[in-house]
């Protein structure tokens, strides 16, 4: 609750400070695929390392609110949404030795994601073209993203039988991450399309939080691809 206050709070500012430009505020939900990849070192008793890692998408979404403070062909965008990232990476770790820490992770292994969150854009953009009914926009900027509880991290055998919850740490995601965005949207009467991408500036998870050496942890760190659907409401 208090993150999310935060990202409310970080918002109205930004309002606040802008309160005399043009504002158009509007809902919003759309489409993501994110690809997280992970490091191939295991935080552990000791540096293990494994074979093969490969990374596949996997779609999720997001749901939230913008606000638009126009200044003539330029406009600040900052946005809350209820952000849902999944991800798929899958590894070989026959060549691993084995030990306490290690046996379960032997074969073929996939780790699944599924990182919540409440996720606070911050965009600069510029209208490179105006056709009148319809309106081109590129746009650009960091976003904070407030990892919530639920997010979990699985590991299953090629089998399909779940990896000992006593030797994977999986609440070792960090409070807060930070990425970069790139984007196109059109704007056709009340409507906004727009289609980015981002970039993990740091990891969504980071080794092993608690520095038991019984337990293992990845670093994991996710770029995404996005497509919404938003209304302006004024």
């Amino acid at each position: 609750m208090k993150r999310l206050l935060l990202s409310f709070a970080l918002v109205a500012l930004t309002t606040a400070l802008f309160a005399q430009l043009p504002v158009s505020l509007g809902i919003k939900g759309g489409f993501n695929s994110s690809k997280i990849t992970t490091d191939n070192a295991i935080a552990g008793a000791s540096s293990y390392t494994i074979n093969d890692l490969k990374a596949d998408a996997a779609n999720g979404f997001n749901v939230g609110a913008f606000l638009r403070l126009k200044f003539g062909k330029s406009f600040l965008q900052p946005e809350l949404l209820y952000n849902v990232q999944k991800g798929k990476t899958s590894f070989d770790g026959s060549s691993l030795t084995a030990s306490s820490t290690t046996t379960d992770l032997q074969g073929t292994v996939t780790q699944h994601m599924d990182v919540k969150s409440v996720q606070v854009p911050i965009l600069f953009g510029v209208k490179v073209l105006d056709l009148k009914v319809a309106s081109v926009n590129l746009m650009t900027g960091p976003a904070m993203s407030f990892i919530l509880n639920g997010s979990e991290i699985t590991l299953n055998k090629q089998d399909g039988v779940a990896v000992d919850p006593s030797l994977y740490d999986p609440s070792n995601f960090k409070n807060n991450t930070w990425d970069w965005q790139l984007g196109a949207g059109v704007d056709v009467a009340m409507l906004s399309f727009d289609v980015r991408y981002a970039w993990g500036l740091t990891n969504v998870s980071e080794g092993v939080s608690n520095n038991d050496p019984t337990v293992i942890g990845f670093k994991n760190k996710g770029n995404t691809l996005t497509l919404s659907l938003g209304i302006r409401l004024f």
